[in-house]
């Protein structure tokens, strides 16, 4: 199951968080090497347009299960002040694929007074 998080920033900020994916049954850190990251963010779920994706960085050794889930400060400006839902996926590259949402939720974004 993901993780549920919200998350608030401001229009033209850089967004950088650091996540460590676990195993649920074990809470042991998971081996992400064979495995792809995707993240969007729309206006709601229903809409096919998309409002950010966001650039996914694996850090190593891959079996710390961490990675950097990022938006640009170009991103952030693209996005109006509202809130938005978004989610991170990732996807094992194996003959029976897994895919699996690793977090989730909201992002409001916060219009900025500094241009």
């Amino acid at each position: 199951m993901a993780e549920i998080t919200e998350f608030n920033i401001g229009q033209g900020e850089t967004f950088r968080i650091l996540t460590t994916i676990t195993d649920n049954s074990s809470s042991a850190t998971f081996d992400i090497t064979n495995y792809d990251f995707a993240g969007q963010v729309r206006e709601n779920y229903s809409t096919n347009e998309i409002a950010a994706t966001f650039t996914i960085t694996k850090l190593p050794p891959y079996n710390s299960g961490s990675l950097f889930i990022e938006l640009t400060p170009t991103d952030t400006s693209n996005l109006t002040q509202r809130k938005y839902v978004y989610d991170v996926k990732m996807t094992s590259g194996s003959i029976t694929p897994i895919s699996r949402r690793i977090l989730e939720g909201y992002l409001i974004v916060r219009p900025a007074a500094t241009r």
